[in-house]
């Protein structure tokens, strides 16, 4: 479901005014996240980690309202609207080693049925099959997702096409790595100020953070193809 903005009476229209008509609205950081439970359960249950990782971050926007409002581009309108649901696109190679995009995947709180949806996304896209497909997901505000597995970095920016107007937050991380008997990722997030300021930032990393920390998954689970990625 979508519901649109009423602008007159939307609480943070002065904020979205000022960020609105920057060239480039688009703010964050970069900041190191204790994956070591995550590590865990990928290894232990051969679950993807992108995958958990994924179902991590949606199930922690899903919670901060400020991550579910976003541009629809309506008879060449720009309308802001409050979604109830969030999805994403993540980034895989195919099989031929080259960038593609998976359809959006909306988040479930059911992990095994996301889990499951995931692991086919990201095997049509290896194959070619509905590049970046929204899937008619009208009722889900939108993000992109990426990830560099074989690097660490302290620094990333993102490609955005600034010719149109874009909401969508982007994340990436880096290379797990292990210290002092804890892994880690450096991790980096993207969002449009005229929507999200450096308080929801906080608010998404400290939340992300406790998510990944408590996050279990039953020996029960039926998925239906494993992938690692």
């Amino acid at each position: 479901m979508r519901i649109k903005v009423d602008l007159d009476n939307w609480s943070r229209i002065k904020t979205y005014n000022i960020f609105s008509n920057y060239t480039d609205p688009y703010t964050g950081v970069v900041t190191k996240i204790d994956v070591t439970n995550i590590v865990k359960i990928s290894k232990n249950e051969d679950i993807s980690f992108y995958c958990l990782i994924v179902y991590s971050i949606l199930k922690t926007m899903i919670n901060i309202d400020e991550f579910k409002y976003g541009y629809v581009k309506e008879n060449d309108i720009y309308n802001i609207y409050y979604f109830d649901n969030i999805a994403a696109t993540m980034t895989v190679l195919n099989k031929y080693n080259e960038l593609t995009f998976t359809r959006y995947v909306k988040y479930n709180s059911n992990i095994e049925e996301f889990i499951n949806e995931f692991i086919k996304a990201k095997n049509d896209a290896y194959n070619d099959i509905e590049y970046y497909k929204i899937n008619g997901l009208d009722e889900c505000n939108k993000i992109n997702i990426t990830c560099m597995p074989w690097i660490h970095f302290s620094n990333f920016k993102d490609a955005i096409n600034h010719s149109e107007k874009n909401s969508k937050p982007k994340i990436c991380w880096g290379k797990y790595y292990c210290n002092e008997e804890h892994y880690f990722i450096d991790f980096s997030i993207l969002v449009n100020h005229a929507f999200q300021d450096g308080y929801h930032i906080g608010c998404f990393i400290n939340e992300f953070q406790k998510n990944l920390n408590k996050l279990s998954i039953s020996n029960k689970l039926k998925i239906k193809k494993k992938v690692k990625l």
